[in-house]
């Protein structure tokens, strides 16, 4: 009975009539004050019926789909020429749209939604996937989401470079690029980004090697490490190095005091910007070794103990080769984020100029230029995803395998005792400096003027938040926990469905798929900002200045964070488990939802509060996106500090930084796993 119940939605017909609907309800040409604030003449120059315009030959073809039938084709032949017909219209509608400068309509989204459906159905008759309708449709729309909000704005920005307004002008990008400052900024960030890649990546592994193989009740140094990083806001870091170590810094003036020490301004520029970069950067260093060292079979220590080698040879010549994956994998992930760090340079570059605030400049100073931003912007662009393909392919197709099926275990050894003590004497070094900045941020924010009058006040937080709640900071903190709140269920959910079909199902690209969603990790911020600019101020789609485009970038940065949550979560579940799902005849919504969704919630719950936090502090991204009534957190923190405001600034970023830890640790509560590390501890004791 089941089997032969008709479904309304598995009728081609019910989406072509849904889209002719949306076609005479709905504007099929974007307004310019958004769908609230347009007036009746503007509403309705935008609806497609209103005169002859492009948008009526965008829904035309759709009369094809009713022909169709009548033609008494065979399923499979009907089948291909309703996928040819989705493909024509898609892409004659964009292209046309690019062309003749036309911006789509609310009526196009139902448009592409109903193709999306028709091809769903299509490809289910042909068998794809067996037939599995909520897997192509999953499928199709995470193609749909790539394509459009990561392949095309990166096409968008290689494109630019190469016109000068709207002048095709292929020779600028060889002027732009050989002008000697360029180069000198390219160069600065190159050697930047190596340095600080390198010292983050020592200090990573000495911290990864303390929690490891020397702490015992101190291990919990490791997930304060591994949470600071992600709740410390931009700018918020450097601002608290200025305050320790700047023109007015109590160490600056301790070392004038009492040791004669003349030069103020040596933070500024490169030292600043590398001292703040470490300081942010090597917890990202110290998470990825800290797995690498946990995965390490202690047995092979072990044999090399008893082949009579000493600490210091199995470390050197057992530990660190086993290493070298994971540190490989280190460098190149803090010279991505080196390269592309916006905030700590704006703060502290002085006139050491790098890539990223070049660009900003470019684009927010006071000349406009998108040719010399959109090159430079290549030209990073070009940087981090060769970096991001060399890991891919040279980390990603070598095998460290140490664990075996072996039930022994063993324990593992001691470091050598010099090693030992140089890690303490540098994680005691680095505990110090941290409390000291941190010290200095939050006592900073609660200081009338630093440097000049120490006295303590709540004149900073007043001016935040003592003003009402459409004045002072409270708009961009309710505008940034909405748009997190929306984009981070929607990163966890669209990484699940990625996850799934990635991990249970055979198809070809597959391995496209799973590296042009990775790619979200390679596009620096800044340059996302821009392709994003570059792809959606204008036709065919038009959406800056709208929380759309803001929510949209959030989820694109973070997809890769809910698709690597849910691909562990999964790796730990048993295919055996889908298959006796579906077997009893459940659809592949219903195993996800009561199957696989239930097991993986700890996984889930992990990548959304993940999501939610980077969000909540994302700046690089989103700077060129937002708009008055869009303004975000750390939008207004960047506008505090470009006024001098640094006491406001600061004292916001303490606000996040405690906001944000409380949510953290709430989950984290919710989860279990402090719970049951408690239990843990109280049984031991």
């Amino acid at each position: 009975m089941n089997a032969n119940k008709f479904n309304i939605t598995d009728s081609v017909n019910f989406w072509v009539i849904l889209s002719v609907i949306a076609f005479f309800i709905f504007p099929s040409q974007a307004l310019d004050y958004g769908l609230w604030e347009s007036t009746g003449d503007e509403f309705l120059a935008a609806m497609g019926w209103s005169s002859l315009n492009l948008s009526i030959l965008w829904f035309l073809p759709l009369a094809a789909f009713i022909i169709l039938p009548g033609l008494k084709l065979s399923v499979v032949a009907r089948a291909k020429a309703e996928l040819a017909l989705v493909a024509f219209i898609l892409l004659f509608s964009f292209i046309s749209a690019s062309l003749y400068k036309v911006s789509m309509g609310y009526s196009v989204i139902v448009l592409i939604l109903s193709l999306s459906a028709i091809a769903t159905l299509a490809l289910a008759r042909l068998k794809v996937m067996q037939g599995d309708k909520f897997i192509i449709a999953s499928l199709l729309s995470i193609i749909l989401l790539i394509f459009f909000f990561i392949v095309y704005p990166t096409v968008a920005i290689f494109i630019s470079m190469f016109y000068d307004g709207e002048t095709f002008a292929p020779e600028q990008v060889i002027r732009i690029l050989g002008q000697n400052y360029i180069v000198r900024v390219i160069a600065n960030s190159l050697l930047l980004s190596g340095f600080v890649g390198l010292v983050s990546t020592v200090f990573g592994l000495a911290f990864a090697l303390y929690t490891t193989r020397i702490a015992r009740r101190t291990a919990f140094i490791g997930k304060i490490f591994s949470i600071l990083p992600i709740v410390t806001p931009p700018f918020v870091v450097g601002l608290g190095v200025t305050l320790m170590l700047g023109r007015s810094g109590y160490v600056t003036e301790f070392l004038d005091t009492y040791f004669g020490f003349s030069d103020h301004n040596w933070l500024y520029g490169f030292n600043g910007i590398a001292i703040a970069q470490i300081l942010a950067f090597a917890p990202i260093s110290f998470m990825i070794l800290d797995g690498a060292l946990k995965s390490i079979h202690p047995s092979i220590e072990e044999a090399s103990y008893t082949l009579r080698a000493n600490r210091y040879q199995t470390f050197y010549n057992i530990i660190f080769p086993l290493l070298r994956p994971a540190l490989a994998n280190s460098f190149l992930i803090v010279f991505i984020q080196s390269l592309a760090d916006f905030s700590n340079p704006l703060v502290l570059g002085g006139s050491f100029d790098v890539i990223a605030t070049q660009i900003y400049f470019y684009i927010a100073g006071s000349q406009l230029d998108y040719a010399s931003a959109s090159t430079l912007g290549s030209m990073l662009l070009i940087f981090s995803l060769a970096i991001f393909i060399v890991q891919y392919l040279w980390i990603g197709n070598r095998s460290y395998v140490t664990v075996s099926g072996k039930s022994y275990r063993g324990d593992v050894q001691d470091l050598p005792g010099g090693l030992k003590y140089s890690i303490v004497f540098m994680l005691g070094a680095w505990i110090i400096f941290n409390l000291a900045l941190y010290g200095s941020i939050f006592y900073g924010s609660f200081t009338v003027n630093w440097g000049v009058d120490y006295t303590l006040t709540l004149k900073n937080y007043s001016m935040l938040f003592g003003q009402g709640l459409s004045d002072g900071a409270w708009p961009s903190l309710l505008n940034t926990m909405l748009y997190a709140g929306i984009a981070a269920p929607l990163t966890a959910l669209f990484g699940l469905l990625i996850a799934y079909i990635v991990v249970r199902k055979d198809f070809r690209g597959k391995k496209t798929l799973e590296f042009l969603t990775m790619l979200c990790f390679a596009v620096p911020g800044t340059v996302a900002g821009v392709s994003y600019i570059l792809a959606f101020n204008s036709a065919p789609m038009y959406i800056t200045g709208t929380g759309i485009i803001i929510i949209i970038s959030m989820v694109m940065r973070d997809l890769p964070i809910g698709m690597r949550a849910a691909i562990a979560g999964l790796g730990q579940l048993d295919k055996s488990l889908d298959e006796a799902s579906l077997s009893l005849k459940g659809s592949s919504l219903k195993t996800i939802w009561f199957i696989v969704f239930p097991l993986l919630k700890p996984a889930l719950l992990s990548a959304l509060v993940t999501s939610f936090v980077r969000a909540m502090t994302t700046v690089s991204a989103i700077i060129f996106l937002v708009t008055a009534d869009t303004r975000v957190a750390t939008a207004y923190i960047l506008n505090r500090v470009e006024d001098g405001e640094y006491g406001i600034a600061i004292a916001y970023g303490s606000i996040l930084i405690v906001v944000m830890m409380a949510i953290i640790l709430f989950f984290d509560w919710i989860v279990g796993d402090t719970r049951i590390a408690r239990s843990k501890a109280k049984k031991m004791n």
